[in-house]
């Protein structure tokens, strides 16, 4: 006679070969990648470097070790990337949670106990004396048209999408750190202008109400310097407060109470010539995260939607037993103990009124809906690049500008000093050339910021570097 278990695996083998034949069977389709317009190239006429590869770190681009420091302490402290870590984290899980209806569920289970009933109980299926029983059960949802199959690869496409949202995290945390410092540093060095303004304005105003007592000058003299000190006088707390405001805004960022931020090098002395490439590559935007993560969130819903397709088709399911039950303890694990059992089912919809099928058209128009989005991703990268590109190409020409006026009001000033101290001019004039230096420096100051945001912002439009 031929062994039970050859028995046993000469019945389950077939059902096993018409898993294997059905696995392939997946409604839907695979989901490929969505693909991006790339012949546009975005070109910055005045660089030699032709290397469009080259990914740089963004504390490498300014030797500047406490900004360096202040980005590491954000990476390592912000709240809002740890909360992205933690989403990255659940979303691991929880892909993990659907990836595992793919495979049998297993399960084990022992009773023991003891009872009395009458014949009629009995019949009623009481039991009357022992009762062991210890066995394993398999369930088994066979996967013949790919629904799991297909929640699972969507479930897999979020937790990748919410990586992509982590790095885009990452990416704007650093930029963001990078933006206020270099704000901070130009609220300082304003500061500064402003208060070494004050100074001369306060012995302008010294020497001229000495020349007014004496009657060598007039009241209006006078009192133009006194409005003119004040003017300069009352910026400073502005700007004093601003850069409280400041302060606290990076030390939000990395993590820390309200506080005074620790300085590096000012704004004149950062490195402004990182090689921005002659030409940037539209493929280049498919590394900004956000792309990347839009991507993921397609494929998810794509997937979702062949799980609702298959959804309308029959679901199939083993189930089994295989254990042992007796009502004496010292025989349950004998040939007379044994138990085994096994059943298949098939269920599936037959008339609802259109309701999977509503379903599927209404994760299709879904899938319709994060397409756009997507495509909509895409225009603001593309945008965005440009912006920043062009942003920097500007600033670059302003600050040199800027630059000349500085220096042309600096001399101007002087010469206008020299014309009043002998009578050839009227105070009114080194008025306005005092104001004229002093609205240059403010400007700038604050277009060189501007410039070295502009960086920042090709750095996070193009995902991190270049």
């Amino acid at each position: 006679m031929e062994r039970r278990e050859d028995i046993n695996m000469k019945r389950i083998l077939p059902v096993f070969l018409v898993v294997l034949i059905f696995s392939g069977c997946l409604v839907g389709g695979r989901y490929e990648s969505q693909t991006v317009n790339s012949d546009t190239t975005f070109v910055y006429p005045h660089s030699e470097n032709k290397d469009t590869l080259a990914l740089v770190k963004w504390f490498d681009l300014y030797k500047d070790e406490v900004l360096s420091k202040l980005i590491r302490t954000a990476l390592d402290s912000n709240l809002n990337l740890l909360t992205a870590i933690a989403r990255v984290e659940e979303a691991r899980e929880r892909a993990g949670i659907v990836k595992s209806t793919i495979w049998p569920s297993l399960q084990y289970n022992g009773s023991a106990g003891t009872g009395q009933a009458g014949s009629d109980a009995q019949r009623a299926g009481y039991i009357d004396g022992n009762n062991f029983q210890m066995y394993g059960s398999l369930n088994w949802e066979l996967d013949l048209f790919g629904k799991n199959r297909h929640q699972t690869k969507a479930a897999q496409a979020i937790y990748l999408s919410e990586i992509e949202n982590q790095n885009a995290v990452i990416v704007a945390l650093v930029g963001q750190t990078a933006e206020l410092y270099f704000i901070l540093r130009d609220l300082d060095n304003r500061l500064a202008i402003a208060q070494r303004t004050l100074v001369s304005r306060k012995e302008n105003t010294r020497l001229i109400t000495e020349r007014f007592n004496k009657g060598y000058v007039p009241e209006l003299d006078k009192l133009q310097a006194e409005q003119q000190e004040a003017t300069v006088e009352a910026s400073i707390p502005e700007l004093e407060r601003l850069i409280i405001e400041t302060e606290n805004a990076l030390r939000i960022l990395i993590g820390q109470n309200p506080g005074s931020i620790v300085r590096g090098l000012t704004n004149d002395e950062q490195n402004l010539g990182p090689e921005i490439p002659a030409g940037l590559p539209s493929q280049l935007l498919l590394r900004r995260p956000d792309i990347r993560s839009a991507d993921r969130q397609v494929e998810a819903q794509f997937n979702l939607v062949g799980a609702a397709k298959a959804n309308m088709f029959p679901t199939i399911s083993l189930n089994g037993i295989l254990g042992f039950a007796s009502p004496d303890l010292s025989t349950i694990l004998t040939d007379k103990g044994f138990l085994a059992a096994g059943s298949a089912g098939i269920f599936g919809p037959l008339f609802e009124f259109n309701r999977n099928r509503s379903l599927k058209r209404a994760q299709e128009y879904k899938l319709k809906e994060v397409t756009y989005q997507y495509e909509q991703t895409v225009l603001i990268a593309f945008s965005e690049v440009d912006n920043a590109l062009y942003g920097y190409r500007s600033y670059s020409r302003q600050l040199e500008i800027l630059n000349r006026q500085v220096a042309a009001a600096t001399k101007a000033l002087e010469l206008t000093n020299a014309r009043y101290e002998f009578g050839y001019t009227s105070y009114l004039e080194v008025i306005i050339q005092e104001d004229n230096l002093f609205e240059a420096e403010l400007q700038r100051s604050f277009v060189l910021q501007k410039k070295l945001t502009s960086v920042v912002n090709l750095y996070r439009s193009l995902g991190g570097g270049w």
